[in-house]
């Protein structure tokens, strides 16, 4: 059985990119399968994979010719993702749906090229299945008019993740505060620092605070980057042994999980999610989330985030001196013990092999519709 993939890119340390390499390495374990991507470019290790740059070459190449099943990822416009219009006949088609994000949440040269990828999304209804990641990623598949067979299936949080004990600050030292995503407007960057000024302003009894911020620089805003370069600079000089601040740019999954389980509190005032890896990784890792209550982030919370209205900035400097401070008081090592087995409970949710299971049978259920569809 011959699997094509199709995706934008497949970089390292990012999540659509990691679900592409996770399904390919399953498909690729099964006896007698053959397992291709085709993209623009690639970094991820061990992924076979073929750079094309015009959706032309794909058409041609004869792998894609003779394949059974193509799988397209999407999540931004791309010109391969024009091959599903002129897959092979006898091929069966699916796509993975990881949302677009609005271009409300997006600098303004980049509004044409959101309005590309929503008239892309229309070839979705030309494929077999679909698979959402989240219940807010149907509904937007749903509100585009694609009535396509859909499902919603989680991404995985690879490997074996367990809250530590004890977190650094219980021993004394700086309470950790950590965020990780692309360095963008839509994950609330501006707000974040505007809501740590407004804590610091107000906030003469807290604890010393150290803010790590970990985002890959391919991803991110130029523009903001130096921006938040600047604060990282001003915020110590301005509130002097009460903040420190640090940047992890591209930074590896061990260095990530080591920041994850030194933190604390997990700031992420993000205005768009269509599914969140970090916020699985960052309860896992027994983190507290103050977040926005918008899109996908109540549901991938399930109950375990602090969640304020979005764009209330206010609130969510409010919010995160509460936490602060309840984390200094005399129950909170009881606490913690609780929310360590709470954070257990929630991450087995996202393990490698529950997501492989419902995505291998979803395979064969497509597979298994074409055997049917066929004569005798």
């Amino acid at each position: 059985m011959r699997i094509s993939y199709l995706s934008a890119v497949c970089k390292r340390y990012d999540a659509i990119s990691n679900a592409v390499s996770q399904e390919m390495r399953w498909l690729a374990q099964r006896p007698g399968h053959e397992v291709m991507l085709f993209t623009q470019s690639c970094n991820q290790p061990g992924v076979p994979f073929t750079r094309i740059r015009q959706v032309g070459d794909l058409l041609m190449h004869p792998f894609f010719q003779t394949s059974d099943l193509v799988v397209c990822h999407y999540g931004i416009y791309f010109e391969l993702c024009d091959a599903l219009l002129a897959a092979p006949a006898s091929a069966r088609l699916m796509a993975v749906f990881h949302n677009i994000t609005p271009k409300a949440f997006v600098a303004a040269q980049n509004h044409a090229l959101i309005d590309r990828s929503f008239r892309q999304l229309a070839n979705l209804a030309r494929v077999d299945r679909v698979i959402c990641v989240s219940e807010t990623n149907l509904t937007v598949l749903r509100e585009a008019g694609i009535q396509t067979s859909a499902g919603v299936l989680p991404l995985t949080v690879p490997g074996t993740w367990q809250a530590p004990p004890a977190k650094p600050s219980h021993r004394g030292g700086p309470v950790r505060l950590l965020f990780v995503g692309r360095f963008v407007r839509s994950k609330g960057l501006p707000d974040l620092f505007q809501a740590l000024r407004l804590l610091l302003e107000s906030g003469s009894d807290l604890p010393a605070l150290h803010l790590s911020l970990v985002g890959n620089p391919a991803f991110s805003d130029p523009e903001l980057v130096a921006w938040m370069e600047q604060q990282i600079a001003e915020l110590p000089m301005r509130y002097p042994g009460r903040i420190t601040l640090s940047v992890h740019y591209g930074i590896d999954d061990v260095a990530k999980r080591q920041l994850l389980a030194e933190a604390d509190v997990f700031v992420l005032p993000t205005y768009h999610e269509g599914f969140c890896v970090p916020i699985v990784e960052a309860i896992a890792s027994g983190c507290r989330v103050i977040a926005y209550d918008n899109s996908n982030v109540p549901a991938i919370s399930r109950g375990l985030s602090e969640l304020v209205p979005t764009g209330a900035v206010a609130s969510y400097a409010q919010r995160l001196g509460a936490v602060i401070r309840r984390l200094q008081d005399d129950t909170a090592h009881v606490r913690y013990a609780a929310y360590r087995q709470q954070a257990a409970d929630y991450v087995a949710c996202f393990s490698e092999p529950e997501v492989r299971r419902g995505f291998l049978a979803e395979v064969d259920a497509v597979m298994a519709s074409q055997i049917e569809a066929e004569p005798a």
